[in-house]
């Protein structure tokens, strides 16, 4: 059980915190997509992200796409379980007979920046760059800890030491995670004909995680490590002094005292993880565009991003003892899963779009934590866009996302299925300059886990996304 609380802290995910897409993987990475993000198909400068190929049907000269966004998520956990009643602090809320506890996180991300850049040199050849937040982007902090934290003391620790019903027993908890996956892509488009383009590039990948926790002023029955430190050590003296005598009978006896006041003093010590994360990784990505006039039509694919994060930890004895892959130096995958998308856009009229798309993400196939799901996850998006005249363009949208956690959810790693809606605009300032606006509101669902022995586990989110960019052409 106590390992499990940190191989799982170790896990803690912000990725979709403050993002919408997949588990490890952002989409948006323009403002475009929070006022409508079907952009699997969309000719513009956000296509050298979300569709690269179709960068060939752009004017030909220098894009420039420089976006800035904020994020902000909680995310909410109410446990029900009967020990809650037995917290000290209080904290715990009896209804009917049941006692649950909330927690929350709360996930801020005030500034995230990307740019993309394409140059259209001819008929034939166009090339494109871009910077972007592919994965994390932000800091999650639960302040009042998780409920595998309180569990862990109320559910066994206090049990252990105190009996089967512990009387009572308090702690001190909170963790803070924050993880950045910085992405830099590059690649080239060509044109074959005149309908059809395709491109092909390769995004690196720098991945950077941290997190601090800590489990501290753990008491039961009021009585803290210490109490049981010197009652260890006054049985050790008192083993060694029998055993002189030659009582070897009392010996065992205070030796057996000596071991069990141990084991308590050690399961009630302070638990403090400080451990910072980085690797590298290389993502090959290909695409195909297909411009049939009205019906624009395509496709992407980002190949498996293979990454394994080195630690640079801090932590307490405690911790490194339970979880040696995770010690200082020690290095554990995080896998970016290989990512399809399909997109198609139709032209009504002239100035009225219809966008929709399709995203699957192939978790089961990446190594990592975060990615041991039952099924992959899929995404539907849907759009359209009007031009009201020649300088103002109104669009709206929405995403339906499905995760497949099952019973493999855990507080630190949970993805719940939602309903995204966007909405914005597109302003052309003057010829050579536009500015996006827009505004993302998911809707998610909950998802109720049963831990057994009357544990409960209810988790749900809320987000909001809103953002400005400047598109340039020369």
């Amino acid at each position: 059980m106590k390992k499990n609380i940190f191989l799982t802290a170790m896990a803690l995910l912000v990725s979709s915190a403050t993002f919408a897409g997949g588990l490890l993987t952002n989409t948006n990475q323009n403002v475009a997509f929070l006022r409508n993000p079907a952009r699997s198909a969309a000719i513009d400068i956000d296509g050298v992200y979300s569709n690269p190929a179709g960068i060939a049907f752009l004017p030909k000269g220098f894009h420039l796409s420089l976006n800035w966004q904020a994020a902000w998520q909680k995310r909410q956990m109410i446990s029900s379980a009967p020990f809650y009643a037995f917290n000290t602090n209080g904290s715990g809320i009896t209804e009917n007979g049941t006692t649950y506890k909330k927690f929350e996180g709360r996930a801020q991300a005030p500034v995230i920046p990307s740019f993309q850049a394409a140059y259209v040199i001819n008929d034939k050849w166009s090339v494109s760059a871009q910077f972007a937040i592919g994965g994390g982007g932000g800091a999650c902090e639960f302040a009042n800890g998780l409920p595998m934290f309180e569990q862990l003391v109320g559910g066994q620790m206090a049990s252990t030491i105190a009996g089967s019903v512990p009387y009572s027993y308090s702690l001190n908890q909170n963790l803070t995670g924050e993880q950045y996956f910085y992405g830099i892509q590059v690649g080239a488009t060509y044109k074959i004909g005149k309908h059809v383009s395709v491109f092909a590039g390769a995004r690196g990948v720098i991945a950077k995680s941290g997190y601090t926790g800590a489990i501290s002023g753990i008491t039961v029955n009021g009585v803290d490590a210490s109490v049981y430190s010197t009652q260890m050590n006054q049985a050790i003296a008192a083993a060694q002094q029998y055993a002189a005598a030659g009582d070897m009978a009392n010996a065992q006896y205070y030796q057996g005292l000596a071991t069990k006041a141990g084991t308590a003093a050690a399961m009630m010590s302070d638990y403090n993880l400080d451990c910072q994360q980085s690797g590298l990784g290389i993502t090959p990505i290909l695409g195909i565009d297909v411009n049939l006039g009205k019906l624009n039509l395509a496709a992407k694919y980002e190949f498996k991003t293979k990454i394994e994060l080195e630690n640079e930890s801090n932590n307490s004895a405690n911790v490194d003892a339970l979880m040696p892959a995770y010690a200082n130096g020690a290095k554990v995958r995080s896998d970016i899963p290989a990512l399809l998308t399909l997109g198609a856009q139709y032209s009504v009229m002239d100035n009225f779009r219809l966008m929709g798309g399709f995203n699957y993400y192939f978790d089961k196939d990446a190594k990592g934590s975060a990615t041991a799901v039952a099924h992959n996850t899929w995404e539907v998006t849907f759009g359209t866009e009007y031009d009201v005249n020649n300088w103002l363009t109104l669009s709206c949208g929405g995403q339906r996302t499905k995760f497949n956690f099952d019973n493999g959810m855990q507080d630190t790693n949970f993805n719940i299925s939602s309903l995204s809606v966007c909405l914005g605009a597109k302003a052309r300032l003057c010829k050579i300059l536009s500015m996006n606006i827009g505004y993302m509101h998911s809707f998610y669902g909950d998802k109720t886990i049963n831990r057994g022995n009357n544990i409960i586990d209810r988790y749900t989110r809320k987000s909001d996304a809103v953002g400005i960019g400047l598109d340039f052409h020369f």
